[in-house]
């Protein structure tokens, strides 16, 4: 059978188990590419080796990494660091807020919120505390959700959050590598951020919402959290001094960013937390987040490697450039991130990760190096995945805010499409984006 018929029947196959849910993506990644290696005539050793060479690159690169980073950030998270961070910057503003206000901090909350690189912890970060001043504002809920969720995706470049990594591992490059190359790309989420700020204020204001509330202390910081006896208040100045020596050391590329994250929780884990039984549950914690990371980098590893090893993907690459112009099919990586928005409200992302190795292979037919053809993805990924309902974290955000989920999706996705559109055309313009 035609390498490119079996491409096509493999990224159908795991778009439409995506879609179904009938057994977890991780399986379907493993078990699909493996059968359709065997219709090609590559056996099982064969499959093997490519298999095996790619899981061990996906970890050198990313694996260790994500497993200290998530071991600190847990514990960073537990300290209590970040809401006493959140805590005073909202008591600076003293007397009053107006609604831009209440739109800029749910920005900068959501996007420090995203420095764990998980957009759960985010909108747990983000919510709690502002949902009060919401309330008392009539500020819409799906509005403050769709503005915390556009700061989150322009902080997706961070090189431990899994957009990051998975990216990497469909590139073929380091996650830092592939960090560098979005920053540019995620400033121009700046622009399109306040246009958010302007537009929703002026809908807040045409709907009759309070454009200034009263601010005294202690009001509006949100209902108060649930102690855990995990906090360290007294070592909150430690904590900021050595996570800002984190961020410092990762960009500067002192040493390789798993050694980076290993120093930081091995400092972390015995100031704050000397007492063997508090060492084990945090470990505990963050070790369930990182197998859950691990079954997923490991499935892509099975998809990559096969799809790459067996000639599909340059066989497909080869497809699409005869059968597309050639005008349209140079930037076919920016038409596709465009659509990204509406077409993810609809169906799973997988289609889009899917399509990377693909896209990729016929990128570098035009000059175009891995990196470059992700570069449209990684950061609006978020703004598709935050708009549709077959992800987690949207009912994790609706829930906090009690919203509709479907409603929300449906808001979401004709401000997002719009928001999304911004930022490409915006990256294009100053040439972050080729």
């Amino acid at each position: 059978m035609s390498p490119t018929i079996v491409a096509v029947i493999l990224v159908a196959v795991i778009i439409a188990s995506a879609f179904f849910k009938r057994l977890p993506t991780q399986f379907i990644l493993c078990i699909v590419p493996v059968i359709c290696g065997l219709v090609l005539g590559f056996n099982i050793t064969e499959l093997g080796d490519m298999i095996i060479n790619q899981v061990n690159t996906a970890m050198k690169s990313a694996g260790y990494m994500i497993l200290f980073a998530m071991i600190y950030f847990t514990m960073l998270g537990e300290t209590g660091m970040f809401d006493t961070l959140i805590k005073g910057f909202l008591n600076l503003s003293h007397g009053k807020l107006n609604v831009y206000m209440v739109m800029i901090i749910t920005s900068i909350i959501a996007a420090m919120g995203m420095l764990t690189a998980t957009v759960a912890t985010a909108y747990l970060i983000v919510f709690p505390i502002m949902l009060p001043i919401y309330k008392k504002m009539k500020f819409d809920h799906a509005s403050a959700m769709i503005i915390a969720q556009t700061a989150i995706a322009g902080m997706c470049f961070v090189p431990w959050g899994i957009a990051v990594v998975n990216s990497s591992v469909f590139a073929g490059v380091d996650p830092l590598e592939l960090s560098r190359r979005l920053v540019p790309v995620a400033a121009c989420f700046i622009p399109a951020i306040v246009l958010q700020w302007i537009y929703f204020g002026y809908v807040h204001k045409k709907q009759g919402g309070l454009m200034v509330i009263d601010w005294s202390a202690g009001e509006g910081e949100g209902e108060d959290q649930k102690k855990t006896g995990m906090e360290r208040p007294g070592l909150f100045w430690f904590n900021l001094i050595l996570f800002i020596a984190v961020i410092v050391m990762l960009v500067k590329s002192v040493m390789p960013s798993y050694m980076i994250f290993i120093l930081a929780s091995a400092l972390t884990i015995l100031v704050d937390y000397p007492n063997g039984g508090d060492q084990k549950k945090l470990i505990g914690k963050a070790g369930g987040r990182f197998f859950n990371t691990i079954q997923q980098l490991i499935g892509i590893s099975f998809f990559i490697g096969i799809f790459q090893g067996t000639g599909m993907t340059e066989a497909l690459a080869t497809a699409i450039v005869s059968n597309v112009p050639e005008f349209l099919t140079r930037y076919i990586h920016i038409i596709l991130a465009m659509s990204m928005v509406l077409v993810i409200r609809y169906i799973p992302n997988k289609i889009y990760n899917s399509m990377y190795p693909v896209l990729i292979s016929v990128g570098s037919r035009f000059g175009l190096a891995g990196t470059d053809v992700i570069a449209p993805f990684v950061c609006n990924m978020s703004l598709a995945t935050g708009s549709s309902p077959f992800t987690a974290t949207t009912h994790i955000g609706t829930g906090l805010l009690d919203i509709d989920v479907n409603k929300y999706c449906n808001r979401s996705m004709l401000v997002q499409t719009v928001t999304n559109i911004v930022i490409i055309l915006t990256a294009v313009i100053v040439g972050v984006v080729r």
